[in-house]
């Protein structure tokens, strides 16, 4: 292969299982389960009251400004407390950095429809409020906190990873469903690649875990057959480095990113034939299906235990959104389990 090459350095991982990479780990090869009656929010009125929740996570340690914090969902913390571990755990030099990326994915957000369901519910005329623009902006938003925007757009994963970890090159937030996390990783390694960026955190972040997303997921029929979907929240962050510098830096090198895709199709097929699979059906049976984090999650624990040889990672969706990465063992470097 010629041209810049992107590796994986470091791993971060918040899930149902644990808080970080080793609780969860642990607790996989235990097969302790996470799933259980959600209690976010009362979900009893739905098909499946079912849901892996992210508990025991101490977001705080992570944020370089915790004052942020009262600015983030429950996503964007999981996503900035992943992407710090691993920013960590790679050795990765701290500080400002303009060659550092940032590609989060997601599958959407509820845009805080509690809160806009009470602001509604407080207009002179709901109805008329909730099916006019101008009518919503003057009776509505006066009752929105000022900060409900920021607080919930898809984007500001990937703003807040950039702005606590001063990752200061290209930026992005990727939605293209649950392969959103895969199409992230791809997407980093391509800037990585063409010469954008020096290194990447890259993966995806989700809190599904809410009635906005119960409502569609029963809607869309995906609370009923012979697997119904048990929905979960967490985050998985890699840190893609060139291949030249993190050898030159000295960084243990987990595996190399291969080739991949972001379709179904002849080739999404050839690449699952070519390599072992991730964890990712453990994954979901003990914590409940991550939507865009779940294969970054996959991977990430692959990654963890030590590649003897290539595996792949495969994200498909409802809606038929898919993607596929191959990923390699480190060629001429020293590594070692994470």
């Amino acid at each position: 292969m010629s041209g810049p090459r992107a590796v994986v350095t470091g791993l971060g991982l918040v899930t149902p299982l644990g808080p970080c990479l080793d609780s969860t780990f642990s607790a996989l090869g235990e097969g302790r389960s996470a799933v259980g009656p959600a209690t976010l929010f009362d979900a009893s009125p739905f098909a499946s009251s079912l849901a892996g929740e992210v508990k025991g996570l101490d977001a705080r340690s992570h944020f370089r400004v915790p004052k942020a914090l009262k600015l983030c969902d429950r996503r964007t913390r999981f996503a900035v407390c992943a992407a710090a571990m691993a920013l960590a755990h790679s050795g990765f030099p701290s500080g400002p950095c303009t060659g550092l990326g940032v590609a989060i994915g997601t599958s959407g957000s509820d845009l805080g429809a509690e809160e806009l369901s009470g602001a509604l519910s407080r207009a002179d005329d709901p109805r008329h409020a909730a099916i006019d623009t101008a009518a919503f902006g003057e009776s509505a938003l006066a009752g929105l906190n000022p900060l409900w925007l920021l607080l919930h757009l898809p984007n500001m994963a990937s703003a807040h990873v950039s702005i606590q970890l001063e990752a200061r090159g290209p930026n992005t937030t990727v939605m293209t469903g649950w392969a959103a996390g895969l199409s992230a990783i791809i997407e980093g390694a391509a800037w990585i690649a063409e010469g954008s960026a020096v290194a990447v955190l890259a993966g995806g972040a989700e809190s599904a875990v809410h009635p906005f997303a119960f409502a569609a997921f029963e809607q869309a029929g995906l609370f009923f057959g012979p697997s119904p979907l048990v929905p979960g929240e967490g985050a998985a962050v890699v840190l893609l480095e060139e291949r030249e510098a993190a050898l030159a830096r000295g960084a243990r090198i987990l595996g190399e990113v291969g080739d991949h895709t972001l379709a179904e199709g002849p080739r999404l097929s050839a690449l699952v034939a070519a390599a072992a699979p991730t964890p990712s059906g453990l994954l979901e049976r003990l914590a409940g299906n991550l939507l865009a984090a779940h294969a970054p999650a996959a991977l990430v624990l692959a990654l963890a235990e030590g590649l003897a040889s290539p595996v792949t990672a495969v994200a498909h969706g409802p809606a038929g959104e898919a993607a596929a990465i191959l990923m390699t063992p480190p060629a001429g470097a020293a590594w070692s389990n994470a």
